[in-house]
């Protein structure tokens, strides 16, 4: 997505495109309970997050240099959103850890994901949260969500970048000389 190729040939093509890797179970509830944390000056002690994968995604996680760079991004979110060198006393000291562990009698779907949290709140001296992740498959264009956004895009002549996608991705495509990210 980062070749500027790809954008071109999208243009050729009449095809849309809006980002690379999906935002799904752990992802998705950091980019949701995250902010909420922050709005509220909930300082974080830590953040457990972890997946069950049995499709070719978890075989392909279980090399340990194929999940550094899957790790990296995933800790990556929390930076971002809670921005720890504004609010070090918050946030800047903080456990945060990812597991993604490959089974594949869990086939397609992503299975037994949790995230766990714990922060200095203000009712007690530390709240527990703990977010159960329901099975997920992230579908195509005959489920909701992104697949199908696209083939709506697709069938509807949008091409090129669909930044009013970018929701669903953790590195969305915007469109040359936008201020959006």
């Amino acid at each position: 997505m980062d070749i500027p190729a790809i954008l071109q040939l999208a243009r050729e093509q009449e095809m849309p495109i809006c980002g690379k890797d999906f935002k799904t179970g752990q992802t998705f509830l950091k980019t949701v309970l995250a902010p909420a944390f922050k709005a509220r000056l909930l300082g974080l002690d830590g953040w457990f997050s972890a997946n069950i994968l049995g499709n070719r995604d978890g075989e392909v996680l279980d090399d340990p240099e194929a999940f550094r760079t899957k790790e990296e991004s995933k800790l990556s979110v929390l930076e971002y959103i809670l921005q720890p060198e504004l609010y070090p006393d918050l946030y800047g000291h903080y456990d945060h850890r990812v597991r993604i562990n490959y089974y594949r009698p869990a086939e397609t779907t992503k299975r037994g994901g949790t995230i766990s949290t714990s922060s200095a709140g203000w009712v007690s001296d530390a709240d527990q949260g703990e977010f159960p992740l329901p099975g997920f498959h992230p579908g195509g264009a005959d489920r909701p969500g992104p697949g199908a956004f696209l083939d709506l895009a697709q069938r509807s002549g949008m091409y090129g970048i669909q930044e009013w996608l970018s929701f669903y991705f953790k590195s969305p495509m915007a469109a040359p000389g936008s201020t959006r990210t």
